[in-house]
């Protein structure tokens, strides 16, 4: 039994061919353009922030960020600070957090530049791990030492889409509380929340 004509398909199968090859080479042109791009074997359904909540009472304790070189671990952890407060996350103490979070930055070699893979681990108040974010991204670049190509830009492209992930995560959690109708905003709760603690 035939199924239609094959002399009809072979067209359509070379059209759909050259669309494909198409938008592989109009992709390589968007991430020559960029110097941080995202690794699109890595992509994964984002994580959604949830809207008209305060992240006050989520309290975050950033404990560690291993991995990366020491110099370039504390600029990473400077950036991803004013992330963090630039998406009302409220950072403290260990002891007075209700998620600790651990972070581990890495860095391979790849065609004209590296891959720069973050994870990290949200602990919850039963100090059990609540969740993992992870994302990759590749940084334009040449040289002989990987971390030497990852610049401060690199850092805070890093830093932010972390944040990103990290506030996402935080306003699921039963802490995140709608914010009252009428309130100036949830920076202003976070603040008078962070001050009495």
């Amino acid at each position: 039994m035939k199924f239609g004509n094959a002399s009809w398909r072979r067209p359509r199968a070379a059209l759909a061919g050259l669309m494909g090859v198409a938008s592989v080479l109009l992709g390589g042109c968007v991430e020559q353009a960029t110097e941080v791009a995202p690794n699109l074997a890595a992509v994964r359904p984002p994580l959604e922030k949830r809207a008209g909540v305060s992240l006050a009472a989520a309290t975050v304790s950033i404990v560690s960020v291993d991995g990366a070189p020491d110099e370039l671990g504390a600029r990473f952890l400077d950036a991803l600070k004013d992330a963090a407060h630039g998406r009302e996350i409220v950072l403290t103490d260990a002891k007075a957090a209700r998620y600790l979070v651990r972070g581990y930055l890495s860095v391979a070699a790849i065609q004209d530049g590296v891959e720069v893979e973050y994870v990290w681990d949200v602990f919850g108040p039963d100090k059990r791990r609540a969740f993992r974010l992870n994302d990759v991204l590749d940084i334009k670049g040449a040289g002989d030492d990987p971390w030497a190509m990852v610049s401060d830009a690199a850092l805070k492209s890093v830093a932010d889409k972390s944040a990103d992930d990290l506030a996402a995560f935080l306003s699921q959690t039963p802490e995140a509380k709608p914010i009252a109708e009428g309130s100036a905003g949830g920076s202003r709760e976070a603040l008078s929340y962070a001050a009495t603690q």
